[in-house]
Formats: C-alpha cells, structure tokens, sequence
C-alpha cells in the first residue's frame, strides 16, 4: 500500500514538472519525483534503485544551488563515486547493473550543457532502467519510463528534422 502511495506522487511529479517554466519550480519538482521514488523503490525491495534517486535528488539539488560549472563538475564526480560504492553496498546482482548503468548514463546527462545531447543520454540509459524495472516490478516506475521513452524520442527527432540531420546523427551533432 505505501510503495502505491509514494508511486503515485512520483509519476504525478513526473507528468507535472515539464508544464512548470521556472526552471527553479521544474527541478525541484523533479526533485521530489525522485525522492518519492527512492521511497516507492525502498519499499518494494529495490535499494540499489532507491539509493540512484536519492542521489539524482542531490544532483538536482547541485544544479539548483551551485553556478560554478567546475564545482558542479567535481560534485557530481563525487556522487557518481558514492553511487559506486553504493551499488556495491546494495549488491542484488543484475538489477543492480542495470541501476548502475542506467544511473551512470543519467548522472553524465546531467552535466550535459546542451539539453538535446542531455535527452539523447537519457533515452540510452531508458532501456537499462526499463529492464530493470520489469525485473522488479516496478508498475510506475515503468510509467515513468515510457513517458520518457516518448518524450525524448519525439524531441530529438523534431530537433533532429530541424537541423536537417539524418536520424543517425553522431552525438556530436546534437
């Protein structure tokens, strides 16, 4: 019953931080979509999963507080260290691959100062979070990602059309 509880505030937050403008509003909306993950993975047995958004909830956190793109940089180095550890620590074999890749990719997305390169990392490490989600059972999690499937899928190709680029476009062009 809980794990639906936090499962629903977090696909909610989801669906409701693209409609926000203030990029401030939007992160900390995403913010608490992943806090209420971590909550909804904790309770239904998956903790490499919520111990990835807890500390996606610390790089939103970062992007909002931090300017110095170098700090940023180092900051979000070191989280990616303590994801490591943490996926070790949490050990559950190849879900917790799976977390840990899907994480790894989303952590460099992040960094990302284009937002179409930024999609087109996350739509790489959808797959590896889809996966594992379907392991775990993870019903809105799965909702999550087939919104972020489509939504990136849809802009980059928009994005992609545009520039009069081929759908094969090397990340450097994006």
């Amino acid at each position: 019953m809980i794990s639906t509880v936090f499962g629903i505030i977090a696909i909610c937050c989801v669906f409701a931080w693209p409609f926000f403008v203030d990029y401030r509003t939007s992160v900390k909306i995403q913010g608490s979509g992943s806090a209420a993950f971590a909550l909804y993975f904790l309770a239904i047995g998956s903790p490499t999963a919520a111990i990835a958004c807890l500390i996606a909830c610390s790089q939103l956190a970062i992007s909002i507080a931090v300017k110095d793109r170098y700090i940023v940089t180092r900051l979000y180095g070191a989280s990616f260290i303590i994801l490591i550890s943490l996926s070790v620590a949490t050990w559950h074999g190849m879900a917790s691959v799976l977390v840990f890749i899907g994480s790894s990719l989303a952590t460099f997305a992040r960094l990302q100062t284009s937002t179409h390169r930024m999609k087109a990392l996350f739509l790489v490490g959808a797959p590896f979070w889809l996966v594992h989600n379907l392991m775990a059972g993870a019903f809105f999690a799965l909702s999550s990602d087939f919104v972020s499937l489509a939504s990136n899928v849809i802009n980059l190709t928009r994005h992609l059309r545009r520039k009069g680029c081929p759908l094969s476009a090397p990340m450097a062009q994006i």
